[in-house]
């Protein structure tokens, strides 16, 4: 059985800069960011994440989400979520966490 955890390697800047530019790019699109926002988040993390066993690095996650997955995904929850009235965007946030677990891989270092 293979005994392991993950290890996150982020800092709190790159934390804060990340969530600044979103803020930044949901502005000027109007909302429209905050939808792609999630994808963006959940790729941020996993690339920065590692498989440890017996105190060392043997893995890290790759998240092969590409952009053509990402706008079918989002064109059809934008529109869910206007019928919706906004109320599909709680159900849309844990597809986009099932979407990008279903598309990360382990590379082995």
């Amino acid at each position: 059985m293979f005994n392991g955890r993950f290890d996150c390697d982020l800092s709190m800047a790159e934390c804060i800069g990340h969530a600044v530019l979103w803020i930044i790019i949901s502005v000027l699109t109007l909302g429209i960011g905050a939808f792609i926002y999630p994808y963006a988040l959940a790729r941020f993390v996993v690339s920065r994440t590692y498989v440890v066993s017996g105190g060392r690095r043997v893995g890290r996650l790759q998240c092969d989400l590409d952009l053509g997955s990402q706008l079918g995904h989002l064109i059809l929850w934008i529109i869910l979520a206007v019928i919706t009235f906004g109320l599909a965007y709680v159900v849309y946030l844990y597809r986009v966490g099932k979407l990008v677990a279903d598309r990360t891989l382990i590379i082995p270092l």
